[in-house]
C-alpha cells in the first residue's frame, strides 16, 4: 500500500509539473520548519490541470491548456462536461465543470498544496535524503583497556554503507495553525531497519510562539540542533557527539526573541531516550532549553558560507540541560544511563567503572555548553564549549568520587577555494575529565558539482583519533579508537 500511494504521488508531481510548466527549486527547511508555498507555485484556480492524457480528452475537441503559458498547444481536446472524474490511483480527478481544491508542485519539496488555505488546510511536503559513504580505520593499537579492567580489540575497518537515508512529511491539518512533521530513517551500520525518527504536531499560538507536541532532539547543543546534513565535515565533531543529548519524547516551546533571536524550552522523558520504551526508562523528567541571537542578520541553516555572504553574519548561543536518572534497585541501572561515558571510554553504569566491583545505577546530569559560529566573504567558523557535571550518584557501595565534571570542545574553520564549487576545511576537538583527555584532527573537503546548488555534495576528509572515549556507529568513531580515519560521502537531498 506505502508503494503504491508513493508511485501515485510520484506519477502526480511529475505530470503536474509537466502541466505547470516551472520547476520550482530551493533549499530545504530544517527539520519541522514548514513554510508555506509561494504564490507563483499555484497554477490558475479556473484551469483544468490534466494529471493525465486520458481518453475522453484525446476523443473530444474542447481543449485542455497548461495553466503556465495559454498559448502552449492544448494537450487534449473537448473534454465532456458531464463525464465523470478519473481516477489515478487512490486520488479522484475533477471534472470538466469541476475545479481542483489542491494541486502539486515542488517548492523545496515534492508537495500538495491547496488553493484556499482557510477553506482546505491540508498540506504535505514531502522531502529525502541520503548519504553515501565509504569509512577505513587505520589503527594504531591492539587493543584498550577501561577503567573497569576489561580490555577490548581495536580493529582495522573498510567498508562502505548507507549511514542516512531518510524521508519526511510535513505540513498542516485541520487548521493552518496546526502543522505536522514525520521523518523515517534508514542505514547500514545498525540493523538495516528503517525507524520513525521524528514525529511531533504543533500548534502556532502566535507569529512569535509555538508548542510542540510528540518526539524530537533534545534541544541542547548548536550543532546536534542544525542535522547532519548541515555539518562542515562528513559528521559531527567527536566532542560534540560525546557531550550532545539525543531524542526523546515530551513538549516543547519555541519562540523568537527580538528580529534574530530564537528559544526553545523542553519538557521530556530523558536526556536519551530515543527508541527506549517505558520499562526501560525512570519516572523522572528532563529539562532542556536553547537559545541562540542573530546580531547582524539570519545566520541561516549553513556553517559554511555557501552564498558568499559580502556582510559578516554571526551566530551565539547557550544551552542547558538537567536530567536526573535513577532506578528501582541499587546495581540494576537502566537503558537510559548507558549513554554515559567516563572520558577513557568507560561507561558510568558497568560494575567497577568508578570502584571495584561497585555499579552506579543513578545520577543527575547537568549539561551546559556555549556556541559562537561566524560567516563572510567564504571564510566560515565555529565552535562550541562543553560542561558536564555528573552529580549524585546512586551506587551499591563506597565510591572514591561524590561527583564527576567533564569538559570539552571543538574548533572548526574552512574557506571556499572556489566560490560555491569547492571547500576546505579544519577541526580541532577535544574531551577531558578524571580519566585523562582525548583529541581528535580532521582536515577534508567538500566538492558541489552543480551550478549554484548545494543539494547534491561530495566529500572527503581525514581524522586522526587519540583513544576515542565516544562509540558512534554514525560517524564512524568507536570507543577506543587509536588511530587514523578516512572517510568519503556522496550526499544528495531533495
Amino acid at each position: 500500500m506505502l508503494v503504491r500511494t508513493l508511485a501515485s504521488l510520484i506519477v502526480l508531481f511529475f505530470l503536474s509539473s509537466t502541466a505547470v510548466g516551472t520547476d520550482y527549486v530551493g533549499s530545504n527547511n530544517n527539520a519541522g520548519y514548514f513554510s508555506q508555498p509561494g504564490d507563483k507555485v499555484a497554477p490558475k484556480k479556473d484551469v483544468f490541470i490534466a494529471f493525465e492524457d486520458s481518453k475522453k480528452e484525446t476523443e473530444q475537441a474542447t481543449p485542455v491548456y497548461s495553466p503556465a503559458v495559454e498559448s502552449l498547444e492544448p494537450r487534449g481536446s473537448n473534454v465532456e462536461a458531464k463525464s465523470g472524474a478519473t481516477m489515478l490511483g487512490s486520488i479522484a480527478l475533477p471534472t470538466a465543470e469541476g475545479k481542483l481544491d489542491y494541486f502539486a508542485a515542488y517548492d523545496k519539496g515534492f508537495g500538495i498544496f491547496p488553493y484556499d488555505k482557510k477553506k482546505n488546510p491540508f498540506e504535505l511536503k514531502i522531502n529525502g535524503w541520503i548519504q553515501f559513504r565509504h569509512h577505513a580505520f587505520a589503527r594504531e593499537v591492539d587493543s584498550w583497556t577501561d577503567n573497569a579492567g576489561i580490555t577490548r580489540p581495536v580493529k582495522n575497518r573498510n567498508a562502505f554503507d548507507i549511514e542516512r537515508a531518510r524521508l519526511s512529511f510535513k505540513g498542516t491539518a485541520l487548521d493552518p495553525r496546526l502543522t505536522y512533521f514525520y521523518q523515517l530513517d534508514g542505514d547500514t551500520d545498525g540493523r538495516h531497519a528503517v525507524d520513525f525518527f521524528d514525529y511531533w504536531w504543533a500548534w502556532k499560538v502566535s507569529d512569535r510562539f509555538r508548542l510542540q507536541f510528540g518526539k524530537r532532539k533534545v534541544s541542547a547543543s548548536r550543532q546536534w540542533l542544525l542535522g547532519a546534513r548541515r555539518t562542515r565535515f562528513i559528521d559531527r565533531p567527536m566532542s560534540n557527539d560525546f557531550f550532545r543529548p539525543d531524542r526523546t519524547i515530551g513538549i516543547w516551546g519555541q519562540g523568537k526573541t527580538g528580529e534574530n533571536g530564537h528559544y526553545e524550552l523542553m519538557l521530556g522523558n530523558g536526556y536519551r531516550t530515543s527508541n527506549l520504551p517505558n520499562r526501560f526508562t525512570d519516572d523522572k523528567l528532563t529539562v532542556a532549553m536553547t537559545q541562540y541571537f542573530d546580531p547582524f542578520g539570519d545566520f541561516g541553516g549553513q556553517l559554511v558560507d555557501f552564498d558568499y555572504n559580502c556582510d559578516p553574519l554571526v551566530r551565539f548561543g547557550h544551552s542547558f540541560v538537567y536530567s536526573p536518572i535513577t532506578s528501582d534497585a541499587l546495581g540494576s541501572p537502566l537503558a537510559e544511563t548507558d549513554f554515559i561515558r567516563m572520558t577513557d571510554g568507560t561507561r558510568l553504569g558497568e560494575v567497577g567503572a568508578l570502584s571495584p566491583g561497585v555499579t552506579v545505577s543513578g545520577v543527575d546530569v547537568f549539561f551546559y555548553g556555549v556556541d559562537l559560529a561566524a560567516k563572510w566573504r567564504g571564510w566560515s567558523f565555529d565552535s562550541e564549549v562543553f560542561f558536564r557535571w555528573l552529580e549524585n550518584f546512586e551506587t551499591d557501595g563506597a565510591v572514591p568520587v561524590d561527583s564527576l565534571m567533564q569538559r570539552g570542545f571543538y574548533v572548526e574553520g574552512g574557506k571556499f577555494i572556489i566560490p560555491q564549487k569547492l571547500d576546505v576545511n579544519f577541526r580541532y576537538s577535544e574531551v577531558a575529565g578524571l580519566l585523562g583527555d582525548r583529541t581528535e584532527y580532521a582536515a577534508g573537503f567538500n566538492w558541489y558539482p552543480m551550478e549554484n546548488n548545494y543539494k547534491l555534495k561530495w566529500s572527503f576528509d581525514v581524522t586522526v583519533l587519540d583513544g576515542s572515549p565516544l562509540n558512534n556507529a554514525s560517524s564512524d568513531i568507536l570507543v577506543g579508537d587509536d588511530g587514523t580515519l578516512f572517510r568519503t560521502q556522496i550526499q544528495a537531498e531533495f
